[in-house]
């Protein structure tokens, strides 16, 4: 371990999600870009998108631990349905990505997702939301270090919500959730795991369309390929409870608040180490500048498990800054800054003196154009910077990825 260097960093959003090849994409755009025009007419549509990525730490090795570039190319073909009946509404979106790596190919495969809903009603007081959705992704390598290995995470989550209109403006929420997470290979952050719950709560829509709901969800959950371990205390199941509040809300004409604070508190079932507790949240702040401008300032804040005999869990808390720019009618600006600190905590062995838990502060920049040359064409490029720097020098690692893609929509 050595000091933490004090150096300029570029920002980072940890996204769990950004050495994904496919959510790349959009993780680059940062702000949505102008999506593709389709006749509101239409009922069903189709997409297809080819892209290429070129990553040059794809295994987000440290700097002096030889990082590898390598060039990722995929093709989405996908479905969308948007269909009202009556008074019910049928929305699915089911795409098929094909990932291809052209050095480290043993990475290859093809990924089915799909994100269904089911808006129904029953009167005029009684709506609700059936839900199904899974998705495939590259798990990232800037935690779970599984070089060498395929190791491709899916999600699937199943919900069914319904809102009791007793006034106007005040509905009472029930639901219940299912949900699993499933690693080709184990990782550290959180197992595989299986969990069930319900939902509770209370949620007010004014007459402006703004939306307010509080709400407690409890989950059951068990995880699905770990044995009891006491030595290690690895657990093999957990409860846990949220208690919220979920908004969007139109501030101005030019402003907008959305998003969610929660206050979580995971237990497991045998050993009380590994629990945690404390608010996280996912906040948002737009501001519309003019037809052509948007500012948006966000704050995240996540507890994730992340078990090893260090840590239980850790703590991050990110800030963001990201704007979007319609130079023209065609033409589309993104960029994002960002800045994550990320704090391990609940070691369940005592640290050698002077050995502190693994700390990570991770910085990114990120720039992408989109051209829309037609209603039905959008071609994208861009580039996202990556540093982190951690006080135990095996994490650290330096990324930049830049892409092209093209988007057709019939």
């Amino acid at each position: 371990m050595r000091e933490k260097r004090a150096k300029t960093r570029w920002c980072f959003p940890l996204m769990n999600f950004c050495a994904k090849p496919l959510t790349m994409i959009s993780c680059c755009a940062l702000l949505s870009s102008s999506p593709l025009s389709a006749d509101e007419a239409d009922v069903f549509n189709l997409t297809a998108t080819v892209s290429a990525q070129w990553d040059d730490n794809l295994f987000r090795r440290p700097p002096d631990a030889d990082p590898q570039a390598d060039t990722i190319t995929t093709t989405t073909i996908g479905a969308n349905l948007d269909k009202t009946i009556g008074v019910q509404r049928l929305i699915a979106n089911v795409n098929m990505v094909d990932y291809r790596y052209q050095t480290n190919d043993y990475l290859d495969f093809v990924a089915v997702n799909y994100d269904a809903k089911w808006l129904w009603s029953a009167g005029k007081r009684l709506t609700g939301t059936l839900s199904f959705l899974r998705s495939e992704l590259p798990n990232d390598y800037a935690d779970n270090r599984s070089a060498g290995r395929r190791n491709v995470q899916t999600t699937e989550v199943e919900r069914f919500e319904a809102n009791y209109w007793f006034h106007s403006s005040w509905a009472a929420v029930a639901g219940l959730v299912s949900t699993s997470l499933t690693n080709q290979v184990p990782t550290r952050t959180d197992g595989d795991y299986d969990a069930n719950g319900y939902e509770l709560g209370l949620r007010f829509r004014p007459a402006s369309g703004n939306t307010a709901t509080a709400r407690a969800v409890h989950l059951d959950g068990n995880y699905s390929n770990r044995l009891l371990n006491s030595v290690f205390q690895y657990d093999n199941g957990f409860t846990q409870d949220n208690y919220g509040v979920e908004l969007d809300w139109r501030l101005t004409g030019h402003s907008q608040l959305r998003g969610r604070l929660d206050y979580l508190d995971r237990q497991h079932q045998h050993f009380s180490q590994r629990d945690y507790a404390g608010w996280v949240g996912n906040l948002q702040y737009l501001y519309a500048y003019s037809g052509k401008s948007v500012f948006s300032f966000g704050y995240n804040r996540k507890l994730e498990a992340y078990q090893q005999l260090t840590s239980s869990y850790y703590v991050l808390d990110q800030i963001t800054l990201a704007a979007q720019w319609a130079a023209t009618s065609q033409i589309t600006v993104n960029g994002r800054v960002a800045y994550g600190l990320q704090a391990y905590r609940g070691a369940i062995i005592p640290l050698p003196a002077g050995l502190e838990q693994r700390q990570d502060d991770t910085s990114s920049l990120g720039l992408d154009v989109a051209y829309t040359p037609a209603r039905w064409l959008q071609l994208n490029a861009g580039v996202t910077l990556t540093d982190r720097n951690s006080n135990y020098d095996a994490f650290d690692y330096r990324d930049r990825i830049v892409f092209i893609s093209a988007t057709a929509k019939y």
